[in-house]
């Protein structure tokens, strides 16, 4: 990794996850929670909690995602990408000392929050995967976000907002996608 820039801490942890165990997609995100001691338990709570990540001393962390039918596959792979977020970036970004980070639908906007919504997005579709994949289906304009949305294993939605991000062009004005 020596020599390559990362815009920031959220980038290099995911670029270090997809080299270090070899991921393809999509993200076996259990082996990565696995590979960082992370417990990970899938129960059902209310509709307003996604998930929470809790860390207490002599014990392993541990990451909760609701599995209630309300939350698709897709949004709760997001949201087990976004607590290993905080597992990872907690210590770095806010109070180190903070023991739980409960994660819901109309959670505050901090920097921490958006750093591991970052790291997620990052860790789901890595910028070059999603490149040569866009590329890839090119032929296929009408299919492409649906195709590659499954391919990485997030919302439709998600992969919208990430090509958005990384500046490629869904929309051939002449052919309206």
């Amino acid at each position: 990794m020596s020599g390559l820039h990362f815009e920031d801490e959220a980038e290099r942890l995911a670029y270090k996850a997809w080299r270090t165990l070899k991921l393809e997609p999509p993200a076996d995100l259990d082996r990565v929670a696995e590979k960082l001691g992370l417990v990970v338990e899938y129960r059902e709570f209310v509709p307003q909690i996604d998930g929470f990540y809790l860390r207490l001393p002599h014990t392993p962390p541990i990451i909760a995602v609701n599995s209630s039918y309300v939350k698709p596959l897709e949004r709760r792979r997001f949201t087990l990408a976004h607590e290993i977020g905080h597992h990872l970036l907690a210590r770095r970004i806010s109070n180190p000392e903070r023991l739980f980070f409960l994660d819901t639908e109309r959670g505050r906007r901090s920097v921490l929050e958006r750093a591991c919504d970052r790291f997620a997005a990052l860790l789901l579709m890595p910028e070059d995967l999603v490149r040569s994949y866009f590329a890839e289906l090119e032929s296929n304009r009408s299919k492409r976000v649906a195709v590659m949305a499954s391919r990485f294993g997030v919302s439709t939605w998600a992969m919208r907002r990430r090509l958005r991000e990384l500046g490629l062009n869904l929309w051939d004005k002449r052919r309206g996608g």
